[in-house]
């Protein structure tokens, strides 16, 4: 934009946001999403951002040699997904050519789960520089951001920009359908309707049950699988179709669709192969090899059981890590949360250097 147009602009109009925002931050971090000028065209479509339905266009804006996007048909619909999670306030510049028919508007989803968290109209402006934030969710794992028209009117955009920042004094949007072993403050915010606050002393974590809300089957069955988070009989195939999952041990079928277990490098694991729960022979003589968390299950219970994985020792004497289990001859089981007899869960990620998400057993 040249200084020219800065000079010459009408106003700067500050928004509210309608989470009942009051004032902005001025300490801005960077952009959230790319191309936030909508000058990045790969032949008739952006490059960064999505078409998701209707009809756009590269035009002039409010100078002939700075290309916007146009929304050409009712509705038009564009959306980019991103991977940010850190953002506390978010600030949003919009300069663009809005006629009041035109109806435009702002929607964000938290956590890329499709469901829309909160929508804000984007006025009726004529190259105004307009700006709104709002306070994000405590916790949320990537943002998508729709700006979509559901009217007539001429709606050209010359940029969207979408910052972190710092300063939002408004009640952040009600997060809902949060899946399995995502952080959470009210049973509300839970797809499972479950937010526990029993597991090693960690704030509140979507869980299958807690002891507030037992299994089905008691609370006895309720348990910390391979994560930090408690479930119905972990890695037992009890899950029936449609019921909350982690792993394809979980289910009856085998299957756990939608799970994803994201490790600190930002790669996705199959939480298939990630975690599975590994039996113990206890018997005298008999041993288990697991490879690299592999445990001695013979009479003098020697072996390298790993950092999760018990003593399988005679006398049934156990390492009492989180996961450890006693598969003794006696089958006694160490009594900490997530501990399990005659066997251990092995988990080839870190559970605390990983973002786990539930899905459903197929």
């Amino acid at each position: 934009m040249s200084s020219s147009w800065f000079q010459n602009r009408r106003a700067v109009v500050l928004l509210a946001a309608a989470v009942g925002v009051t004032s902005l931050g001025d300490d801005c971090d960077g952009d959230i999403v790319s191309d936030p000028t909508f000058r990045d065209w790969c032949g008739a479509s952006l490059c960064s951002w999505t078409l998701d339905v209707g009809k756009i266009a590269p035009v002039p804006t409010w100078s002939a040699d700075d290309l916007g996007v146009s929304f050409l048909d009712t509705p038009t619909q564009i959306s980019q997904v991103t991977s940010e999670s850190a953002a506390t306030c978010i600030l949003f510049t919009t300069v663009a050519d809005i006629d009041p028919s035109a109806q435009m508007t702002l929607l964000v989803d938290f956590d890329n789960d499709g469901t829309i968290d909160f929508t804000a109209p984007l006025g009726a402006t004529q190259w105004e520089k307009v700006q709104s934030e709002i306070t994000a969710p405590a916790a949320y794992s990537g943002i998508t951001f729709h700006i979509r028209k559901e009217g007539t009117g001429t709606a050209i955009l010359a940029e969207m920009r979408i910052q972190s920042t710092t300063g939002c004094t408004g009640t952040a949007p009600a997060l809902t359908k949060v899946p399995l072993g995502d952080p959470c403050q009210s049973d509300g915010e839970c797809a499972s309707g479950v937010c526990s606050t029993n597991t090693d002393g960690l704030d509140g974590i979507c869980s299958e049950c807690s002891m507030a809300h037992p299994c089905p089957d008691g609370w006895q069955s309720c348990m910390m699988g391979a994560f930090y988070f408690e479930q119905c009989s972990p890695g037992e195939h009890t899950g029936a179709t449609g019921e909350l999952c982690v792993t394809g041990s979980d289910c009856q079928s085998g299957a756990c669709d939608g799970a994803e277990v994201v490790g600190d490098s930002g790669v996705d694991l199959d939480a298939s192969t990630c975690v599975w729960f590994l039996p113990l022979d206890a018997g005298s003589g008999a041993s288990t090899e697991a490879g690299p968390a592999s445990a001695d299950g013979g009479r003098d219970g020697g072996g390298d059981a790993g950092p999760r994985v018990g003593d399988a020792g005679r006398e049934g004497g156990g390492d009492t890590g989180s996961r450890a289990v006693d598969a003794g001859r006696d089958g006694g089981a160490d009594a900490v949360p997530g501990a399990r007899d005659a066997g251990y869960w092995v988990n080839d990620c870190d559970p605390r250097a990983v973002v786990v998400k539930g899905g459903h057993c197929r």
